[in-house]
Order: structure tokens, then C-alpha cells, then sequence
């Protein structure tokens, strides 16, 4: 069985991350060969070059499309792939025209991590319902719903949800890097995420839920509020963070390489996205035992349930979130209870272990 994994991004998003790392589980499976076709410019060219994978790419200016479609062409001929496995909604486009001109035998599926609701249009459901699709791969159910009124099989669905390594993320201790750097007494707590600064994670009600534990907490507790990541509404946030008057508050450190020594620092994961697959970020703060607090959107829902593996909030709604907040700081016993019950579920469920079965068994049936 051969594959050829298809991307046109050129950032690393937490899709194509989790395409290299199936790409990597499966590397040891001797009836299995992958490829990746990407941008030349992209990030994971340059990790794959790194990495020595099997890899080829494309350049990505003004004839893009075309380039993509007639890179497709050539290597599914080349090397005779069985499988075409496209990565994003652009390269689904050339994937579908290039369909035309392979092997009949060649199949090709789509994977979407994302929640974003697809515009009803007659295009649109055109794309996603043509014949040449066998099968959709999303990371929820959240995601597999928002195809229900825009393709007309259903059973072209299927969920196989993301998963880290769990070892790896329960192994590391806190290193106390955001106290030093920031001169926070040993007692302070941290609520933090991880996140780009964009609109799908909402960080402004990030902000509004860190003012309202404020000024609710009674009992005095020392907190701070940390952001970790860069993006475009960078600015805005900081402004956002001055007109609340929290600059000695809440903290947007940039994007930092080292994310798995400054997670287990976290007391609470605080996440606000209004959009989301089913972020990692949520799997990794299960890994390190740190209780979640979380609005319910897109897949989160799937894994967080209310006060056994987490707390939920309707989106925006950041005096729910700052409550769940100050509930998990003042009751240690259920602290303790909703860290255990969120480490056994992603140990049980979202292991990289449990990832490599279900890619590995799905891809076997396509050629059943």
C-alpha cells in the first residue's frame, strides 16, 4: 500500500503535525510506504528535509493550483500510490481534478480537524460529496456534524480522533520557568493556554474570565494569567489587557519552543475557543494532571465532562468559566478526582499507540 499525504499550507498547524505524526507510527509497518507532497516554503518541508522522510514538494505562487494538480499527477503515476490522502480544503481541490487524470485504483480520502461551519452552497456541496471522496476523517464528532446538510452520504464519515504521547507529556516536571522569568512567589498559581492569537480562540474572553477571578476571589488566592503564543490579534489583546487594567495580571508570553516545560507549571488550562476540533492542547494538560476548564466548543465536549474529567461553559460566558475556576482552586478533593479521571481517559483513549491501530486498521480497509 502506498500513500501520498497531501498538504498546502505553509505554517505547521495542528493538522499537518498530526499528519507527520501518523506519517511516523506507521513508518514501521512493512507493507506501508508514505509519501508528503507540500509547499517547498512550508514548515514542514524544511522538518521533513530535516528528518530525512519520504517526501516531495511544490511550488506554491501564482499558479498553485495548477502546480499542486500536476505534482499530484506525477507522483501518483510515479509511484503507482493507492491511497490520496488530502490534508486541507485548498489541496482538496486539485486532489479532485487530478483524480481525473490516476489509476482507477487510487483512493482518496480527506481529513478535517477543524469545526468551521461549511457555507451551504451549491459548490461546496458539490466538493465535499464528490464521488471521488471514499471517506472524510474528522478528529470529532463535532466535525463530522458539520457536513450533515453539505454531503449527502454520511457513511463517507468517519471519526478517529487525535492523540499525543502521553508518557512523554506525564513525564515532565515543573521547572518553575514562568515564576523565575516573571518573579512570581512560589505560592502563585497559574491559570494558562496555549494558543495562537486569533479569533477562533477567543482570548478576549481569556481576559474577561481573568478579571472576573479577580474579583471574585475572596479568599486572596495569588494567581496569575498566562498566554502562550503569538498571531495577529496580538496587539488588540495587549490593549484589550491595558483598558481592563490587568497588565500585572494576565501575561502574553510569544511563542515559545519549549510549550512541555511550561505546561506542567499550570495549576489550571483555561480554554476559550469558539471554534475547535478537538484541540491537543486539552489531551496534553490530561497527560500532565492539570484540571481543564473549557467552553464547550466544537469536540471538547466529547472529552471534558462536567466536573469528572473537567468543567464546561457556553462560549463567552466568562463568569461560568471564572466560577468552574475558583471551584477548582477551593475544593482540592475534586482537584484531585478530575486530574485522575482525565489522565486515565487520554492514557485509555488518545495514546499515540491507540492512533497508530486505528489509522493503521482504517487504511487497510480501504483496500479491502
Amino acid at each position: 500500500m502506498k500513500i501520498l499525504n497531501v498538504t498546502s499550507i505553509t505554517e505547521l498547524r495542528g493538522g499537518d503535525a498530526q499528519m507527520y505524526t501518523v506519517y511516523n507510527l506507521l513508518k514501521e509497518k512493512n507493507d506501508i510506504t508514505q509519501y508528503i507532497l507540500c509547499p517547498s516554503n512550508s514548515v514542514l518541508a524544511g522538518i521533513c528535509k530535516k528528518d530525512k522522510a519520504n517526501y516531495f514538494t511544490y511550488e506554491k505562487n501564482k499558479l498553485k493550483l495548477i502546480n499542486l494538480v500536476l505534482a499530484i499527477i506525477k507522483i501518483c503515476r510515479k509511484k503507482s500510490i493507492s491511497i490520496l490522502h488530502i490534508h486541507d480544503s485548498s489541496a482538496l481541490n486539485a486532489g479532485l481534478i487530478a483524480m481525473k487524470y490516476v489509476n482507477n485504483s487510487t483512493s482518496l480520502i480527506l481529513s478535517r480537524k477543524r469545526n468551521n461551519r461549511i457555507k451551504d452552497k451549491i459548490a461546496n456541496r458539490y466538493k465535499y460529496s464528490h464521488p471521488s471522496i471514499k471517506k472524510i476523517v474528522c478528529v470529532s464528532k463535532a466535525v463530522e456534524a458539520i457536513f450533515e446538510n453539505i454531503i449527502t452520504d454520511n457513511n463517507r464519515l468517519l471519526t478517529i480522533y487525535d492523540a499525543i504521547d502521553v508518557e512523554k507529556f506525564a513525564s515532565h516536571t515543573n521547572k518553575n520557568l514562568l515564576h523565575k522569568e516573571f518573579n512570581l512567589s512560589p505560592e502563585t498559581k497559574i491559570i494558562g493556554n496555549i494558543a495562537g492569537l486569533t479569533k477562533q480562540k477567543d482570548l478576549f474572553t481569556f481576559i474577561d474570565t481573568a478579571k472576573k477571578v479577580k474579583e471574585k476571589n475572596d479568599k486572596k488566592i495569588p494567581l496569575k494569567f498566562f498566554i502562550i503564543g503569538d498571531g495577529p490579534l496580538k496587539m488588540s489583546l495587549i490593549d484589550y489587557i491595558k483598558t481592563n487594567d490587568l497588565q500585572d495580571d494576565v501575561f502574553l508570553t510569544g511563542f515559545r519552543n519549549n510549550v512541555t516545560d511550561l505546561l506542567p507549571e499550570f495549576n489550571i488550562f483555561l480554554n476559550t475557543s469558539i471554534t475547535e476540533g478537538l484541540p491537543l492542547t486539552i489531551y496534553e494538560a490530561f497527560a500532565c494532571k492539570i484540571p481543564v476548564v473549557a467552553t464547550m466548543a466544537g469536540g471538547i465536549p466529547e472529552v471534558i465532562k462536567n466536573g469528572e474529567t473537567g468543567f464546561l461553559a457556553n462560549l463567552k460566558d466568562s463568569d461560568a468559566l471564572s466560577d468552574a475556576i475558583l471551584t477548582v482552586l477551593n475544593e482540592p478533593e475534586l482537584e484531585s478526582k478530575i486530574k485522575t479521571n482525565a489522565f486515565r481517559l487520554v492514557k485509555q483513549n488518545h495514546d499515540l499507540n491507540t492512533m497508530q491501530k486505528k489509522y493503521y486498521e482504517f487504511y487497510q480497509s480501504l483496500n479491502d
